[in-house]
């Protein structure tokens, strides 16, 4: 009986202590797929609500909070939901306004975001910005992942959002 209690005390101070890894490389491969699969997304949130302290890793539980909203069927807790992830994210910004990630992150929700909750004032900004900056990020698979998820988005965007030709080939450097 002491050994059971024993062991079970050892694994709650081991998980509590330090926490589900943050694999970030895959947390950031499986934003795009986490729109669509609601236990993927519960999931990586689990890990980031555990273990994000870098503002990549913060970045990112934002993300996920506010993918969760998708996934809720009461409207209400949707919103609120969304709510929560979009003060984290902005937080994250303004703590690092110029983290290429947060800003690409932004600008993904911001140009999917049903425009009645009215979170679309920095699509622009941010756009420009990732123009002019994401060859400054020093991962290249996170550039490779964003670059792609830009080019990908653009025959779904409207007047202003879409990249031009010239941006996306300065995006590609």
């Amino acid at each position: 009986m002491t050994r059971i209690v024993l062991t079970i005390a050892l694994f709650t101070l081991t998980k509590v202590g330090l926490g589900q890894q943050v694999n970030i490389d895959k947390i950031r491969k499986e934003y795009a797929e986490a729109v669509k699969d609601e236990d993927l997304c519960e999931h990586n949130l689990e890990v980031l609500t555990e273990g994000a302290k870098s503002p990549t890793e913060k970045v990112y539980l934002a993300a996920y909070q506010i993918l969760l909203a998708k996934h809720i069927g009461n409207p209400f807790k949707k919103v609120g939901q969304f709510k929560e992830g979009k003060k984290h994210l902005e937080e994250v910004i303004k703590e690092n306004p110029n983290h290429i990630e947060a800003r690409f992150i932004r600008w993904s929700v911001q140009v999917h975001a049903p425009s009645f909750l009215g979170y679309n004032n920095n699509i622009l900004e941010d756009k420009n910005f990732l123009v002019k900056n994401l060859y400054k990020l020093p991962n290249e698979e996170a550039k490779s992942i964003i670059y792609n998820y830009l080019k990908g988005a653009n025959p779904y965007l409207k007047g202003g959002q879409v990249f031009s030709a010239t941006e996306l080939k300065e995006l590609a450097q």
